[in-house]
């Protein structure tokens, strides 16, 4: 038996034992209590806090780092002041709506919010009594909290440990036998006030593969990318994932494999539902009662409004705790549901996209968001995708679509990995978006692309892209029979109305190596390596053969003669 198994059995004897003895205990105690009903007010929960540990707490909420991880924990029953549970709960509302603990300036403005809001007669204790609790807890900044800290954690980890108990009693959990909904409301009462900082032993973490929407492409409990240039084919290409899952359909690599059934959640501000998205869903097929529509959350009015992933992920957490056949979120496009960061900020978009990515690992769901690239070509595409690099950082799969420029129909479509990072390199797919009438539908090639294809010059201009095969010709054809000085390159281009910088993308699409001299002062050479010269070579003579024979047929009519 594993050490993981044995501490579950352990906590498992342990919790049931002390369900009984808590039984015992409030059975006693409603024995000893008076069978008569009373009429005055339940009497408060008591706590071990004095009013000045009560302070302090409210100051550690303010002031301490370990603030965020204690306002999860903390509950206003635990508090007996008034004034100081009502500024409790405004920190705490704050931290709902922002996912961040307010600074102090932020704080007196929430006081000053909530005073303003209430009539003098209507308030009570006075607004004197909480300018001065105010006042008191601006002194306590750099004060040690821990003492206070440890003493709120111990307390509140002891009455979630009762609640849990009370509810395992109540459901008669023991008796049902219950026992994984036990194990898992006494893990959750021990985690309260745990400040271990997640500290565990890789001995007791249980290794898993990683499990897939599509095999080798969307990996489940991740967030994919999937980039492109506006109007390429992105949001139809999502439909045609939706229709999979919503189906159970299958995959263009693994068309006799069905996979498994689920819903799917669609956030879409580029999409309308009507006209866009039901259409377009059942041109791909899918079951459209499995797929979903959010259209937003609804603000203190009333009003329906973005949903803002940095204060609205508890109304997905809802959607996906309350029904768990969801298999697929599709956002479109994800920068609009950021909120007002700076999604230039590498910090900031990590720390906006991080409860989403918790919120697909917890419930086990592919999150496909859909980025735009900019208009910059002269960009590597991985820094052409709009916003920071944060997205890429958050995502377990990039993928891009661009179109084939020398489809004359512009219809066909390549999809081809960016970044893939949780699998085996997977080679381009293509697909066509053949025209249904007022919408069209993705339709997958059986083979994949040739191993040639770079993604880089199909996001490239027609134009650019001539330009880069033509560098890399010439590239293949001067360096074949060994290296040469880069000046001699440099020079050789530029006669050929090459560009510098055109030559250089293209020695570095090659993996052309550069290397310097020995001798003092020494010059630059670059050369092939051996793979691509041996390719070169091949292929010169094999254009040779080529000119050869067209040769022989300009001769032949003359031979006749």
């Amino acid at each position: 038996m594993s050490t993981t198994s044995e501490q579950a059995n352990s906590l498992m004897e342990s919790t049931i034992k002390d369900v009984h003895l808590f039984y015992r205990k409030r059975q006693m105690n409603e024995n000893n209590c008076s069978k008569k009903k009373s009429e005055d007010k339940p009497k408060e929960e008591a706590t071990p806090f004095t009013n000045a540990t009560e302070k302090t707490l409210l100051a550690s909420f303010l002031f301490s780092k370990e603030a965020p991880e204690d306002i999860h924990d903390v509950k206003l029953k635990h508090f007996q002041s008034i004034v100081i549970k009502n500024m409790v709960k405004l920190i705490r509302d704050f931290y709902e709506k922002y996912s961040r603990i307010p600074s102090p300036e932020e704080f007196h403005q929430c006081m000053d919010s909530f005073l303003n809001s209430k009539e003098e007669k209507d308030l009570s204790p006075p607004k004197s009594e909480y300018c001065d609790v105010y006042e008191e807890i601006l002194l306590l900044e750099g004060e040690d909290f821990e003492p206070a800290q440890d003493l709120f954690r111990r307390f509140a980890r002891l009455r979630a440990h009762d609640e849990a108990l009370d509810k395992i009693i109540e459901k008669r959990m023991v008796e049902k036998e219950e026992y994984d909904g036990i194990h898992g409301l006494m893990i959750e009462a021990y985690d309260v006030g745990s400040r271990d900082g997640g500290l565990r032993k890789l001995s007791d973490i249980e290794a898993k593969d990683v499990e897939w929407l599509w095999e080798n492409h969307i990996p489940l409990g991740e967030i994919t990318i999937l980039a492109g240039d506006p109007g390429v084919g992105k949001s139809y290409f999502s439909y045609f994932l939706s229709a999979q899952v919503s189906t159970g359909g299958s995959w263009p690599n693994n068309p006799n494999r069905a996979i498994e059934s689920g819903k799917v959640l669609i956030l879409s501000t580029d999409e309308d539902p009507n006209y866009c998205i039901r259409p377009r869903s059942e041109a791909a097929g899918a079951n459209i009662d499995n797929i979903l529509v959010l259209e937003g959350a609804r603000d203190k009015r009333g009003r329906i409004r973005i949903i803002n992933l940095t204060r609205d992920i508890h109304r997905l957490e809802d959607i996906l705790k309350k029904d768990k056949s969801y298999r697929l979120l599709v956002i479109d496009p994800l920068s609009d549901y950021v909120g007002r960061i700076d999604q230039h900020s590498y910090g900031d978009v990590r720390w906006a996209l991080n409860p989403l990515l918790t919120l697909a690992r917890k419930y086990h769901v592919a999150i496909v968001g859909i980025m735009h690239c900019n208009k910059n070509t002269s960009l590597q595409v991985l820094y052409r995708i709009m916003g920071s690099m944060g997205f890429m950082a958050m995502a377990g799969s990039v993928w891009v679509i661009a179109k084939d420029r020398e489809d004359e129909e512009n219809k066909r479509r390549y999809f081809a990995p960016l970044k893939h990072r949780l699998g085996p390199e997977q080679k381009a797919l293509a697909f066509r978006l053949d025209n249904l009438g007022k919408v069209a539908k993705v339709v997958f090639e059986s083979e994949p692309v040739e191993d040639s294809f770079d993604i880089e010059e199909a996001l490239v201009p027609q134009e650019r892209a001539g330009e880069t095969k033509k560098a890399k010709r010439f590239l293949l054809s001067t360096l074949k029979d060994g290296p040469m000085l880069r000046n001699e390159i440099k020079s050789a281009a530029r006669d050929e109305g090459i560009s510098w910088g055109t030559l250089r993308r293209a020695k570095d699409k090659m993996g052309i190596g550069a290397r310097k001299g020995k001798e003092e002062g020494g010059k630059w050479f670059w050369d092939l390596n051996e793979f691509t010269r041996r390719k070169a070579l091949m292929e010169a003579d094999a254009e040779s053969r080529i000119e050869a024979t067209r040769e022989k047929h300009k001769e032949a009519p003359e031979d006749k003669k």
